[in-house]
């Protein structure tokens, strides 16, 4: 059993997490904090950006080893791809379980105002002018960029969160790609998006059955009311690392560590088409060790 398997199963949760996060500060001060130059390389020589891309960015400028301010992060990101490029990030506003959250009939997402919970560089790209936000309650992503109102309208038309009126999918047509910067693929929330696409066809179940509705203030001041369903807790019980290791190809999926920080480039199209051909296998991230999830 490797020693972070030990560290998981020894200590109390919260404690193993304060563990990893002192671990991961440690491994960073060993290497040079990465300069503009050296994260401009590592994006386009690395990672492969280039002018016109189209990039899901799941990110944590914590873990991410440069002496670079965040909003200077998001203009490095923003020039890479340019004006014809485009950039979503993650932006739901809440902890905790989206069931949980949904039960509470007082909670309402405001479409402007609501701060997103997913770090300090998709909260900057929610403030950013001419940024576009889908409408839903539970899985808002943001986008900046060419196509962007484009890519996250309709969210609110489907009770799937990820399916197939999501930015996740809509982003497709475009070869999106996706990109983790100061984290590893356990950050990969767009495995979500064959699963709901899949619908009742995946071998597992990923969503309650019971439909919520979420209350959503638009930008206009109008309230409405999204018709959802929430995500069904067999989705803690996932090994997305070790299911991308073992089935998916470098050439779909790589990771690296670079200057202490973690990165990854996921093919979208490439790895949904892996994610549905192994699910009809019935090999899904939830079934990696002898457990069999639900269904």
């Amino acid at each position: 059993m490797c020693l972070k398997k030990i560290i998981a199963n020894a200590l109390p949760a919260r404690h193993a997490a304060l563990l990893r996060r002192r671990y991961r500060l440690f491994r960073q001060r060993l290497h040079r904090p990465m300069s503009e130059d050296a994260f401009r390389q590592v994006l386009t020589q690395r990672l492969g950006v280039k002018r016109g891309d189209t990039l899901f960015v799941h990110s944590s400028i914590d873990y991410l080893n440069t002496d670079l301010s965040a909003f200077r992060v998001l203009t490095v990101l923003t020039d890479v791809v340019g004006e014809e490029g485009l950039l979503l990030f993650p932006a739901w506003h809440f902890g905790g379980r989206a069931e949980d959250y949904l039960r509470d009939g007082s909670n309402v997402f405001d479409v402007k105002r609501s701060a997103t919970v997913m770090g300090l560089l998709p909260e900057l790209a929610r403030r950013y002018p001419g940024a576009q936000r889908s409408i839903h309650p539970t899985s808002s992503i943001v986008a900046i960029g060419n196509r962007a109102k484009e890519v996250v309208s309709g969210h609110e038309t489907s009770v799937y969160p990820c399916g197939e009126s999501s930015p996740y999918c809509k982003m497709l047509k475009y070869g999106a790609r996706i990109i983790g910067l100061g984290v590893n693929a356990n950050f990969l929330s767009f495995i979500h998006c064959p699963e709901d696409v899949m619908a009742r066809d995946f071998p597992c179940r990923t969503r309650t059955d019971r439909t919520f509705f979420g209350k959503v203030k638009l930008p206009d001041g109008t309230l409405i009311a999204v018709e959802t369903l929430a995500a069904h807790e067999n989705i803690r019980r996932r090994n997305i690392p070790a299911f991308l290791k073992k089935y998916v190809s470098k050439d779909i999926f790589r990771a690296y560590r670079i200057h202490g920080s973690e990165f990854y480039i996921a093919d979208a199209n490439a790895l949904f088409g892996r994610i549905v051909e192994l699910a009809k296998k019935k090999i899904t991230v939830y079934n990696m060790g002898m457990r069999q999830c639900e269904n």
